[in-house]
């Protein structure tokens, strides 16, 4: 009896041991989609062999409940935009639609805001957190851009130059109806924001890293009170972007 019931023990720990491991879909860039399962702590998923190629920066780490809550407020900022666009006229109305049309072309996930450097991930305990539930990873090379996005004539991909500043890539665009003059965000690979002064009265000399996004954002007072909290979450939602 005693054996027995110490089996059943073991086999019960064991069933917990598995319901409590994570689950993992890796999608590394231009190759399929690889499954990693019975991960019970990050650092049994970043020191997966298969991972040691990745720029971890860059990598992007979500939960399948967190990534409904994404994609629902994702949906909304793009409605909000709509109809804020429906309300203005003309050069207005256009550059509304422009950042909304840029949002609509990216994909969002409940990105989960952890290290995923496998080095401190391994020194510090902290670091290594548990793994329970379902998860996407992205991951892939350094990129070799930072894109402009928001209230700019020329959105997207442009070359990553060692020593550029923010304001030298904007210095390339011009700004839209609306845009901000003195001040863009910076939204960093690992999901870090900046706000970064950019005028000819107030300019920083920050440089983004390969993978940033330069947002240029829709200026206080601009419009009406409608508009305000929009940059807060547009920046949400750049944060949450899937790589490309």
């Amino acid at each position: 009896m005693r054996t027995a019931a110490l089996a059943s023990l073991i086999l019960s720990l064991g069933s917990l041991s598995a319901f409590a491991a994570g689950t993992i879909t890796v999608y590394p860039e231009h190759a399929q989609p690889l499954k990693v399962t019975g991960a019970q702590t990050l650092a049994d998923l970043v020191t997966q062999p298969q991972l040691t190629q990745s720029w971890w920066p860059g990598a992007v780490i979500s939960e399948r409940q967190a990534s409904a809550v994404a994609q629902q407020q994702h949906q909304a900022l793009l409605g909000r935009l709509a109809a804020l666009s429906a309300d203005e006229d003309a050069d207005d109305a256009a550059a509304i639609n422009s950042v909304r049309q840029q949002l609509a072309a990216i994909k969002v996930t409940g990105r989960q805001f952890i290290t995923l450097d496998p080095d401190s991930v391994r020194v510090s305990p902290g670091n290594n957190v548990p793994l329970e539930g379902d998860y996407s990873l992205w991951v892939g090379p350094q990129p070799t851009t930072v894109t402009l996005m928001g209230l700019v004539n020329a959105p997207g991909p442009k070359p990553f130059t060692p020593g550029k500043s923010v304001a030298d890539y904007l210095d390339e665009v011009s700004r839209l109806s609306g845009g901000e003059r003195s001040y863009a965000w910076v939204v960093y690979p690992d999901g870090r924001t900046q706000k970064t002064p950019v005028a000819y009265w107030n300019k920083r000399h920050v440089e983004p890293m390969p993978g940033s996004i330069i947002f240029l954002g829709f200026a206080e007072h601009t419009f009406t009170s409608s508009y305000d909290d929009l940059n807060e979450q547009i920046l949400r939602s750049l944060t949450q972007r899937i790589p490309d």
